[in-house]
């Protein structure tokens, strides 16, 4: 009965006039993937196996109905459990026939947490599985996240995939500002790869809304009455990890009792949705341009620690990787990868979990996983940068690599078994002599993993080198005083009672920042009103050797416990560190959910604030037509860019930066910090530990210079310092 009105309603529509301007509306099923949010990461995993079991039962019990996997470790977690052959052999000949379809996307990212590498990485574990099995993955399928970065839709033409579908999170609707409830439009990358894109505003949860074919009819007129200018509309159907259950609930209520109705609905996939949009409007359809990401990478900086593992690794594996220093084929490439994409999921991240989702115990499992995403990804590349050296390697060597530029100095740091900070070690290399000097610092971090060693400014190549102690120096030649200003032949820096500076530039002899370092705190449930931080100075400590200038300034009054500040003597560039006690942040209640914490950079010069993404420069961040977020992820460099000067900023740990043009400055956002959460078993409870492992205090790191143009060369030196492999004895 339902095929012979089925056919009596297709051979009514293609005779008579289409319902409005809108004739067709594909309903398009699937499950959105949260890697936790409802249940832990394991349980999720499980939920998925049993998903893909039943979805080769219903696709044979339902032969209309259609289903898309939305990313490829839904897929994934299935296959890991060697299901029989002839299941996978089914699958793909549903996918192979069109019934389904695997989107290519391994999970729903926060892409402008992740570097071009990683952004890349995204669809190969699809791509290849489609390879093996012979057919074409055409779309992509990000769900929930309300934007990203200009660098995707070239990375997606570089992996030859045309389409790309988003239902943004309906609480974040206004930040598309293009017309209407629905759009269709070509999103072109700086390097010119298109992707034919569509957004829905209502989420990827629209569909769970229509019951019936009157409701569609009501969507579809309101669409019209909007303007919306194609014959055809596209209807998400998913919930979070919602499985099979909300497709197969939508399947029954719109074709077991059908209608009639002079739409044609039909169940589908994204790829037969684009295809049609694509033979008929090609050539109408807008083109945009530009960067809208930012809105909900903010989440990682509830874990300062686990992120900058994550940076860390993704960038030096990136640099292994276009060095041809790492093969793609090596496992603890492999493992590497993985573990980065899984905490670029936009789950991922350690916190207080969604109210009542989770038991505390629950909590605590999801934040250590992910956690461990971010540690087995760090120590997978540490060990295959270790491997780079001989286990009989000499006693009077260090060896290190170095993946950063190779133009201009870099500062080099070693450590010995016995650290003395009453000596200095001189060293060779390439015929010339250096003297290391002693350095000690408030913590580690990926950038610098030991707390006391020896630092030297040298001039490397790519790659890996072999420097070589010649001996050791008793007469120290570093000088200690108490000063409250620093200088080199370039700037002058001045510390003020309350640990803000100021910058004088002696070329330009003008102050081209001052009160630097404004601390402002933040709660998440108020992000707006934001309240000073107001720490004193105890002590300055200014010491000085041959090769730079270091002042350590102690604070006391706040959770910034200390700020160093570097200029190396013969280089214009200041590098300078804050260090954050989080046993010092007061307790924060639930009520508040979290406090953030900022530092303000303001500057004297005018220009347009740039900033890097995945692999391009941002020029206009308002190019596209959606909202921009106050601090936007960034990879690692920012700048204020003007024809007259140019203030060029490199960030480590941080990585969520705005301009705030009222104080015209760059302003931070350094960590978000719990306390509590709201648990499903205790109610509102303390949580012990959010993100394990991670020290007491954190470091977080800038770069500073004045120029014509963007020091783009600089910064990456200061991203990518160069890496000692190997412990070693000093004789």
């Amino acid at each position: 009965m339902k095929r012979f009105v089925l056919v009596i309603a297709l051979l009514i529509l293609s005779t008579s006039f289409a319902f409005g301007n809108i004739d067709k509306v594909f309903i398009i099923p699937f499950s959105h993937l949260d890697i936790g949010f409802t249940k832990t990461q394991e349980e999720v995993s499980q939920e998925y196996v049993q998903m893909m079991d039943s979805l080769l039962q219903m696709m044979d019990v339902f032969p209309d109905f259609y289903f898309t996997i939305e990313t490829f470790w839904q897929l994934e977690q299935w296959l890991e459990t060697s299901p029989e052959p002839w299941k996978i052999q089914r699958l793909v000949q549903h996918i192979k026939e069109g019934r389904v379809e695997l989107a290519g996307a391994y999970a729903s990212m926060h892409t402008g947490f992740m570097n071009k590498l990683s952004l890349s990485e995204t669809f190969n574990s699809s791509i290849k599985f489609s390879k093996e099995n012979n057919f074409t993955i055409t779309t992509v399928l990000m769900n929930d996240v309300p934007g990203y970065v200009q660098d995707l839709p070239d990375i997606l033409s570089e992996n030859d995939i045309p389409y790309f579908m988003s239902g943004i999170n309906d609480k974040y609707a206004q930040v598309l500002q293009l017309p209407g409830s629905v759009d269709l439009f070509y999103w072109e990358g700086p390097n010119h790869g298109k992707t034919l894109t569509w957004v829905t505003k209502a989420s990827y949860m629209e569909g769970l809304t229509f019951k019936s074919i009157s409701s569609i009819e009501s969507y579809v007129e309101r669409l019209e009455e909007e303007g919306y200018p194609y014959d055809a509309v596209a209807i998400l159907v998913a919930a979070d990890n919602g499985g099979l259950e909300p497709g197969l609930v939508s399947y029954l209520n719109l074709t077991e009792n059908p209608v009639f109705s002079e739409l044609q609905i039909e169940f589908s996939t994204p790829s037969k949705f684009f295809k049609h949009m694509e033979e008929k409007y090609k050539d109408v359809i807008p083109v945009y341009r530009g960067d809208w990401s930012g809105f909900w990478e903010s989440v990682k900086t509830g874990g300062p620690y686990s992120s900058s593992l994550v940076r860390w690794s993704q960038e030096i594996l990136q640099g292994l990787t276009y060095s041809n220093m790492i093969s793609t084929e090596n496992p603890l490439y492999h493992t590497a990868m993985k573990n980065i994409l899984l905490y670029c999921e936009h789950t991922a991240a350690p916190g207080a979990g969604w109210p009542g989702n989770y038991t505390l115990k629950q909590t605590s499992i999801f934040n250590e996983v992910v956690t461990e995403y971010a540690l087995t990804a760090y120590n997978s590349v540490q060990e295959f940068i270790q491997k780079m050296v001989s286990n009989e390697v000499q006693s009077n060597k260090i060896y290190v690599l170095n993946l950063g530029n190779s133009e201009q100095k870099t500062l080099v740091r070693f450590w010995l078994d016995k650290w003395d900070p009453n000596i200095e070690v001189l060293l060779e290399f390439d015929g010339r002599r250096y003297i290391a000097y002693p350095f000690a610092l408030a913590s580690t971090d990926p950038w610098n993993q030991v707390n006391n060693g020896y630092e030297v400014y040298m001039k490397l190549p790519k790659g890996l080198s072999e420097i070589t102690i010649k001996g050791i120096i008793n007469d120290k030649q570093t000088n200690t005083t108490a000063n409250s200003s620093i200088e080199n032949v370039f700037y002058r820096i001045t510390v003020k009672p309350d640990g803000t500076f100021d910058i004088f530039d002696k070329k330009l002899e003008t102050w081209v920042a001052e009160n630097v370092g404004r601390f402002e705190h933040a709660y998440t449930n108020s992000m707006q009103i934001r309240e000073e931080e107001h720490p004193v100075v105890a002590s300055y400590t200014l010491c000085e050797n041959s090769q730079q200038k270091i002042m350590k300034v102690m604070l006391d009054n706040s959770p910034i416990i200390e700020l160093d500040i570097t200029l190396p003597v013969n280089e214009k560039k200041i590098l300078f560190s804050y260090f954050i006690d989080q046993t010092k942040i007061p307790y924060i209640p639930y009520e508040d959910h979290s406090i953030n914490y900022f530092l303000k950079i303001p500057v004297n010069s005018c220009g347009r604030f740039v900033y890097k993404g995945p692999d391009s420069i941002v020029k206009n961040p308002y190019e596209f037509p959606a909202l921009r977020p106050d601090q936007i992820a960034v990879g690692g460099v920012v700048a204020l860019e003007s024809d007259a000067l140019t203030v060029t900023m490199a960030t480590r740990q941080a990585f969520m930066v705005g301009f705030d043009s009222t104080t015209n400055s760059f302003d931070f956002l350094l960590l978000r910090h719990y306390d509590e959460a709201a648990t499903k078993d205790l109610g509102i409870t303390r949580l012990e530990n959010v993100e394990p492992g991670s020290p007491d205090v954190m470091a977080f790191s800038f770069f500073f210079t004045t120029s014509k143009e963007i020091d783009m060369e600089g910064a990456e030196n200061f991203m990518k310092p160069p890496i000692t492999l190997n412990k070693i004895n000093a004789k």
